[in-house]
């Protein structure tokens, strides 16, 4: 089993998504399609619990989490 990149993913039927910060999103920009937001929640990356400042829109099926 891989190692999970997120410990707070939302998956949804259309859709996968978390909120992440700014270095974990130069991380992992490459997984889909960042929007800058303001919000007040954690990133969603596991170990990190930086403020998020991005949504990341998960394109990309083999993210290292399982569903």
């Amino acid at each position: 089993m891989s190692k999970e990149i997120f410990d707070d993913i939302v998956l949804e039927e259309k859709s996968t998504w978390t909120q992440v910060c700014t270095e974990c999103a130069e991380k992992h920009s490459d997984l889909g399609c960042l929007e800058e937001i303001p919000i007040n929640l954690i990133c969603g990356v596991s170990g990190c619990n930086n403020e998020a400042k991005y949504y990341l829109d998960i394109y990309k099926e083999d993210y290292g989490n399982e569903k």
